[in-house]
Formats: C-alpha cells, structure tokens, sequence
C-alpha cells in the first residue's frame, strides 16, 4: 500500500512531507528523505530531553509524536505548521479541506494519530510538556517502554489536553474515514460515519479522493474525503499498476472502472471463508514468532 500513499503524498504539491527512515527511497519534489537507522534516531531524540527516555520499538515512536516540533525542530523552520500522519492511508485533495481560512483561525488541526496539524509556534511545539491533573505526563510516557497513546483521544492524552484547556484552537471534524479493523468479513465500516458504510469502496482519481456508497435510499452516492486510513489489512491485494487512478475495493486496489449498484453489490459480498483464512493464517505466524522468540530466548 506504501506506493499509493507515497502517489498520494506527492500528489498534494503545496505539502512537504519529510521521511526519515533506514529504507532506500527516492525523494521527490516535495517528498524528503532523510536516512538513518533506529538506534541512530533514538540517540537524537534523546539529546532533547533531561531524562532517560524508553524508545524499543519504532512503534513507541507513536508517544513521541507531539513533540516532533522539539525533536526536529530544525526541519520545520519556515514553515506555519507542521505535523505527523500514518502511511496507512490515502491522502486525498487535502487543500480542498485545509483552506487558508482554516490554518489562519486554529492552532491545532484534527488531532488524530492518523493525522494532525500544529502551528509551528512556541507554545504548540512545547504544549506537550504541560502537566494537568488527571491526564498523563510526557516524562512519565517517554521514560515507559509501553505505547500510551499519547498521541491519541480518548487516551487523556495530548488532544483530550488541548481539548480541555484550548477547545477553540481545535479544528476537529471528520472529512475523513477511518476504516475499523476487520473483525467479521472484509468490507469496510468507517468509523465516524456509519451512515456511509453500506457497500462502501473508494475511487481516487485526478488527485481527489472519493468515497462511494449506497445510502438509506438505496441510490449510489459519493462525496470528497481528506484521507482514508486502513488498520490491520496487510491482506490488502494490489492488482493494478496505476497509483493516479484506481479503485479500492474491501480486499483489493483495482483498475478504474464504471462503477454501478450491481458492481458495488459484488465487490462487497461478504468474504467470510477468506477472511478466516486469512486470520487463521495470521494467528499461526503470530504463534511462530512467539515460539522462535522463547527459542532464541531459551
């Protein structure tokens, strides 16, 4: 899926995105690279703080991600914000959601791991070092080797604290659709607007990013989105080889087609066998790996 994201980064030309990472990867017009191994960006992250901080896995990176204003601070000077975002997702026309007018009356845009915003000013890129009662403290979460979600709502974390102390300097809506693992079959269900996930697919084409359904009266509908963001669907099979134009469909990316209600009846039939398969298969790797470990463990 990286290829697709990496299309639909580019796409959005007026947005630097910046990649550091131990891959080799070709920068582009507006897509930075920068390379270096874990353990090399670990030794950067701590020259910033005062205290031990806990960092095993890249995973963990999620907590420390409201305080990239302070850890890479020389990246973002110039610019009016900066931000973090998942690579599994799709970006859409992201100016068409983020107007000028939007940037110019909020500090804080959306707020989710997935995807958020802060203006590159003093107070937003050390906003993380706030203490308040009853939400978790950045010292007490960078010096835990266990994720907190930190980065997260609903987690007393950093966006539940701006959300308390500066709820006007947020901009939180949901131009977006963030797909709920997969638990019974394939299809997708989106989870802030489940009103649109009956047969729900996606179309990207001409840098835009739709979402097609069949609403409550059973007509097919489509409207523009900011991005969609996929969890846990590493099953996800890629049969087309153009990343400007495409479908994505519950378990594929397709080539571009008319789409119909008889097509987005067939395309979201339920796939339960394959599904189980596919998490039988899953559950057995997970198993292995847990025994390889004990193994070397041992």
């Amino acid at each position: 899926m990286f290829p697709f994201w990496l299309e639909s980064a580019y796409a959005n030309s007026s947005i630097d995105f910046l990649i550091i990472t131990n891959n080799k990867l070709d920068a582009k017009k507006n897509i930075k690279v920068v390379n270096m191994e874990f353990e090399e960006l670990k030794l950067v992250i701590q020259k910033k703080f005062d205290f031990p901080i806990s960092l095993p896995s890249p995973y963990k990176l999620c907590d420390f991600k409201g305080a990239y204003g302070v850890i890479f601070c020389n990246f973002i000077k110039g610019y009016d914000f900066w931000g973090f975002g998942d690579i599994d997702l799709i970006y859409g026309n992201i100016r068409l959601f983020l107007t000028n007018e939007i940037l110019s009356n909020f500090w804080v845009i959306s707020g989710w791991g997935h995807l958020t915003l802060y203006k590159n000013n003093e107070m937003c890129n050390n906003f993380f070092k706030n203490y308040l009662e009853g939400f978790q403290y950045y010292k007490n979460v960078f010096s835990n080797p266990k994720n907190s979600a930190f980065d997260e709502y609903n987690h007393r974390g950093l966006s539940d604290m701006w959300k308390v102390l500066y709820p006007e300097k947020i901009w939180n809506y949901y131009p977006f659709d963030d797909i709920r693992v997969p638990r019974i079959n394939f299809n997708f269900i989106s989870e802030f607007h489940l009103e649109c996930s009956h047969k729900l697919i996606f179309e990207y084409r001409n840098k835009n990013l739709r979402r097609i359904y069949v609403n409550s009266s059973g007509e097919a509908a489509q409207e523009n989105i900011l991005y969609v963001h996929f969890q846990q669907r590493g099953f996800m099979k890629i049969l087309t080889n153009d990343k400007e134009s495409y479908l994505i469909i519950p378990n594929k990316f397709i080539d571009i087609e008319e789409i119909t209600i008889q097509k987005l009846d067939k395309w979201t039939k339920s796939r339960d066998i394959e599904r189980n398969i596919w998490y039988f298969l899953n559950r057995i790797k997970r198993r292995f790996k847990m025994i390889s470990k004990n193994t070397n463990n041992g």
